[in-house]
């Protein structure tokens, strides 16, 4: 599952929010023109979702130029580490 974390107001950066949650992921991308956080590839994730996070219903391939080249988007697709 991708996640997308708003930080809009919030007072912790956002790998320090996922790492508070437990939350693992593949790759982190910015969104800085949305006040977000795209997390790709999450595991350990909580049954009931805190507000700030969201899942994420893109499709990597979808998101190469926004955060993403083409090879970040393929791994992420591929579920490969970095």
């Amino acid at each position: 599952m991708h996640l997308r974390l708003d930080i809009y107001g919030a007072n912790k950066h956002a790998i320090e929010r996922m790492k508070e949650l437990g939350i693992t992921y593949q790759q982190a991308t910015p969104q800085s023109m949305g006040d977000q956080w795209w997390f790709w590839n999450c595991k350990n994730i909580p049954e009931a979702l805190p507000d700030d996070l969201t899942e994420l219903n893109l499709d990597p391939m979808d998101c190469i130029g926004y955060g993403l080249s083409q090879e970040d988007a393929e791994k992420i697709t591929k579920g490969e580490n970095q």
